[in-house]
C-alpha cells in the first residue's frame, strides 16, 4: 500500500508538471511569456548571432546589426547550454524548451534532495518539488537558480563519500546551464563555507575540495570567449566603469530588508512564499517553541541564514557601504546583492524542516492543504494562466510585461515596415522610441540602440548628445541612463518618477513633445525611427513621418531622418 501511494504522488508530480506547461505546448507562440530580461534581450542575443552568421565567428568578432557593433562575447556564451539550442532549434522552439527543461530540473532536483537528504515522505517532497520547479524562473539565469537543490544534491552525496557517476556528472555539466557572474561565484563561495564548516569539525574535506576545484575550473572554460577576447588584444572600456551606487536612508534600508524576507526578489527571482510557506514556517516554529519550550535547531539555523541574507542586502543600500563600493570599481560593478539566489532554495529547506515537526496524525492532511493552496499560487503565476484567468482578480507588479510571444514581436508589421523603407537590411539603421529595440533585432534590422550588460563606454558617450535635451527634462531619467546606462536607448521625458520601455496601445498621449537631436542621430548613422510616440514637431528632431502601422499591441510611427 505504501509504495502504491508513492508511485501516486510522483505520476502526480508528472501529471501536475505538465498542466503547468500546457498552454506554451498547446497554444506555441500565442501563449503568454514575461518579456522582461527575456524576450527583450536574451532571446535577441542569441536569434542575432545564430542568424545574423555569427555562429562560429571568434569571441571578439563585431556583430555589426547589434547597437552598430559589439564583441560577439558580450551577447552570448558559446558554452552556454542554450547557445547550443539556438543552433539546432528555431528562436522560439529553442526558448521554449529552455523554460521546459529549466523547470523540469527545478522539479526533479528538489524531490531528489527532499527524498535522500530533507527526509521527506513522497507527499511532502511532492509539494516541496513541484512548488520549487513551477516558480517563475527568469530563463536568462538557466538553472543558476532552478539547479541549485540538484547541485546541492550532487555536494551533499560527494560529502558522504557517495562518489557515484552521476554525482560528479551532475556537478561537471552544471557550469555549461548556469551563469558564473550572477550565480556561480555566489555558490562557490557557499561550497567554500561548507569546506571551513567541515574542516573546523576536523572532518575530511579532500573530496568537497575537490568539487569546488572542479566547479571553478568548468565555470572558467564557460568564460573562454571572455579570455580569448582579452588575450586577443581587442577589450575594450566597459559602460559599467560609469556605474554610481545610491545610497538610501536606515528606513529605506530597513525596507528593503523586509521586503525580501517577505517577498524575495521581485524582479528576477519570485520565490512565492509568501503567502503559504512563510506563514506555515512561522507559525509551526512559533508552535514548537511554546509547545516545547525549546526551538528547533535546524529550522532556526535557516531562518537566521534567510535574515542575515536579507539584512546584508538591505545593508548594502547604506550610505557608508554605498559610498565603499563606489570608491571601488569592481565593488561599484558588480551586483553584490545577488545572494539573494539563494532564497528559493531556503525557503523550501526551511518549508522541509517544518514539515517535519509536524504530528504524524495530521501530517497528511495539512501537507496536502498546504499543497493545494501553493499550487493555487504556483499556477497564478504561470504567465498564460495569468493573463487569461487570474489578472482579472488579482494584479502581479512583476507581471507588467506580458504578452504573447506572436503579439510582441509583431513580425508580420516589422515585414511591412522593411518593404515601406524598400532598401536592403543592412544598409541602414533604426533607433526605437516606447518599443525596446530588441524587437527590431529581433525582426533583422539593424540598430543603434539596445540592452546589453556590457558595450564599451565610448559608444554610451557617443550616444548621450541625441538625447541631451530630454535627459535634461527629468533627472531620474538623466540617472538611468548616465549610472546604470545598460539600456542604450532613446530614454525621454514620460512624466512619470520611472521610465517604461513599452508604451503599447493606450499607453501613449495623442502626441508628445520629444526632442532629439537630428545631427547627433546621423553621427550615428541612424536613417529611421521607430516610435510608438505621436512626436509633436518631428521637424526639430530633423524628423519626418513617413508611415503609420498596426499590430494588436503596438501602434507604429515609422520616421525618416532628413539631417544630411
Amino acid at each position: 500500500m505504501k509504495a502504491r501511494y508513492q508511485q501516486f504522488h510522483s505520476i502526480g508530480v508528472v501529471l501536475i508538471f505538465c498542466l503547468y506547461h500546457l498552454p506554451g505546448l498547446l497554444l506555441g507562440t500565442k501563449a503568454y511569456f514575461n518579456a522582461f530580461d527575456s524576450l527583450d534581450s536574451y532571446v535577441v542575443w542569441y536569434r542575432t548571432v545564430v542568424q545574423q552568421g555569427y555562429a562560429w565567428s571568434p569571441a571578439y568578432t563585431i556583430v555589426e546589426p547589434f547597437m552598430s557593433g559589439v564583441p560577439k562575447f558580450t551577447l552570448v556564451s558559446t558554452y552556454n547550454f542554450y547557445y547550443w539550442l539556438n543552433l539546432l532549434f528555431p528562436t522560439f522552439e529553442a526558448y521554449q524548451i529552455l523554460i521546459v527543461f529549466i523547470s523540469a530540473i527545478g522539479v526533479l532536483g528538489m524531490w531528489l534532495l527532499s527524498r535522500y537528504h530533507l527526509g521527506m515522505d513522497t507527499l511532502s517532497a511532492a509539494f516541496l518539488s513541484l512548488s520549487f520547479g513551477l516558480m517563475p524562473f527568469l530563463p536568462t539565469w538557466g538553472l543558476s537558480i532552478a539547479g541549485q537543490p540538484l547541485l546541492l544534491y550532487a555536494i551533499l552525496n560527494i560529502r558522504k563519500k557517495q562518489n557515484g557517476f552521476w554525482n560528479w556528472l551532475i556537478l561537471g555539466t552544471f557550469p555549461f546551464f548556469s551563469n558564473f557572474q550572477s550565480a556561480g561565484v555566489f555558490m562557490l563561495l557557499g561550497l567554500a563555507l561548507l569546506i571551513i564548516y567541515d574542516f573546523s569539525k576536523k572532518r575530511s574535506v579532500l573530496t568537497l575540495i575537490s568539487a569546488f576545484a572542479l566547479l571553478l575550473l568548468l565555470y572558467s572554460v564557460t568564460k573562454l570567449d571572455l579570455l580569448a577576447n582579452m588575450l586577443g588584444g581587442k577589450g575594450f572600456v566597459s559602460h559599467r566603469m560609469d556605474m554610481l551606487r545610491f545610497s538610501t536612508s536606515p528606513l529605506i534600508c530597513a525596507k528593503v530588508m523586509v521586503r525580501y524576507f517577505l517577498l524575495g526578489n521581485i524582479d528576477v527571482a519570485l520565490s512565492l512564499h509568501t503567502f503559504v510557506m512563510l506563514p506555515f514556517v512561522l507559525a509551526t516554529f512559533g508552535y514548537h517553541a511554546l509547545k516545547t519550550r525549546s526551538i528547533p535547531t535546524g529550522l532556526t539555523v535557516t531562518l537566521a541564514i534567510i535574515a542575515l541574507i536579507c539584512i546584508y542586502i538591505g545593508a548594502l543600500q547604506w550610505d557608508p557601504v554605498v559610498n565603499l563600493r563606489n570608491e571601488s570599481d569592481l565593488l561599484r560593478m558588480y551586483s553584490m546583492e545577488r545572494f539573494h539566489i539563494f532564497l528559493q532554495l531556503l525557503w523550501h529547506v526551511a518549508m522541509a524542516q517544518a514539515i517535519l515537526l509536524l504530528p504524524v496524525i495530521r501530517k497528511k492532511l495539512i501537507v496536502s492543504i498546504l499543497l493545494v493552496a501553493q499550487l493555487v499560487i504556483c499556477f497564478a503565476y504561470q504567465p498564460t494562466y495569468y493573463a487569461r484567468f487570474f489578472s482579472k482578480w488579482v494584479k502581479i507588479q512583476a507581471y507588467h510585461y506580458i504578452f504573447t510571444y506572436d503579439d510582441y514581436y509583431s513580425v508580420d508589421m516589422f515585414e511591412k515596415i522593411k518593404t515601406t523603407i524598400g532598401k536592403p537590411v543592412g544598409t541602414y539603421r533604426v533607433a526605437s522610441i516606447g518599443i525596446p529595440p530588441g524587437i527590431a533585432q529581433y525582426n533583422g534590422l539593424w540598430t543603434i540602440d539596445g540592452y546589453s550588460s556590457n558595450y564599451p563606454l565610448a559608444y554610451k558617450k557617443a550616444f548621450r548628445p541625441i538625447i541631451e535635451k530630454e535627459l535634461a527634462k527629468n533627472e531620474i531619467n538623466a540617472g538611468f541612463f548616465d549610472y546604470w546606462g545598460s539600456q542604450c536607448l532613446i530614454v525621454y521625458d514620460q512624466g512619470t518618477g520611472y521610465f517604461n520601455t513599452h508604451i503599447t496601445k493606450g499607453l501613449a498621449p495623442k502626441e508628445r513633445d520629444i526632442e532629439l537631436s537630428g545631427p547627433a542621430l546621423r553621427q550615428m548613422q541612424c536613417d529611421y525611427m521607430i516610435s510608438t510616440e505621436t512626436i509633436a514637431h518631428p521637424e526639430k528632431s530633423g524628423l519626418k513621418k513617413i508611415a503609420f502601422f498596426d499590430s494588436p499591441i503596438w501602434h507604429i510611427n515609422l520616421y525618416s531622418l532628413e539631417v544630411k
